[in-house]
């Protein structure tokens, strides 16, 4: 009976509604295509010569959503080039082509939802907790703020950063009502296996009294019978 308890146990076991969460990136766009300045201007065919160029993680991260062709994304990337002398060292660009790309699309309506705004169309531009929506040149001073405020600050924002937070928020949430219900449904299997052990354990042993009684009472008739023929 201990075999068949623990066959049954493993049988548990392998059924057992185990749940497997993705784990996030470090950074939530690390999955998606994206481009870099140099690489945007570029697929835009804005002529640029970032001899004295570089990128690095001090630098102030501008995230762009745009269209490929998109003319008002393409005068912001023109703007962003004739910045470079002066605020090249201050910030880089993070650039996510949504036309032609649903995922980057799906992106883009996710990181607005988060920063609690309804993205209509390109370029969303995201620097810091600072977004804005189409482009301009009205916006430049306002951009190159922007810019500065999140290179000096201490605490730099990251949406993307946030949305990673907040996304291992809900799993780790998840996770305690998954490890909740394993944990119930590991009791009510164990509880109906050993139920059903019991059961059958108890069937043997009546099927077995069932059998003595039976040969008891046989070989009872056959020495009534046997003493009969002696008698005689």
């Amino acid at each position: 009976m201990k075999k068949k308890f623990v066959l049954l146990l493993i049988l548990c076991f392998m059924f057992f509604p185990f749940s497997v969460l993705a784990k996030a990136g470090d950074g939530a766009g690390d999955d998606y295509k994206s481009l870099n300045l140099v690489e945007a201007l570029k697929e835009e065919e804005i002529d640029q010569d970032f001899s004295d160029y570089s990128e690095n993680e001090n630098q102030a991260t501008i995230y762009l959503f745009r269209g490929k062709g998109c003319g008002y994304c393409r005068s912001f990337l023109t703007y962003l080039n004739g910045i470079v002398d002066d605020y090249g060292k201050y910030f880089k660009v993070v650039s996510y082509e949504v036309w032609n790309d649903s995922d980057n699309s799906a992106l883009m309506k996710k990181v607005a939802s988060f920063l609690g705004e309804e993205v209509t169309g390109v370029p969303y531009i995201v620097i810091g907790d600072k977004t804005f929506s189409g482009y301009s040149s009205a916006y430049d001073e306002d951009i190159e703020s922007a810019i500065m405020d999140l290179y000096n600050s201490e605490d730099k924002y990251d949406v993307f950063e946030e949305m990673n937070k907040d996304d291992k928020k809900s799993e780790g949430t998840s996770s305690g009502v998954v490890v909740v219900w394993n944990f119930i449904f590991l009791c009510i299997s164990t509880g109906a296996i050993m139920a059903f052990v019991n059961y059958k354990d108890n069937k043997l042993k009546e099927e077995i009294t069932e059998i003595i009684k039976s040969k008891e009472t046989n070989e009872k008739k056959d020495k009534e019978i046997t003493n009969k023929k002696n008698r005689k």
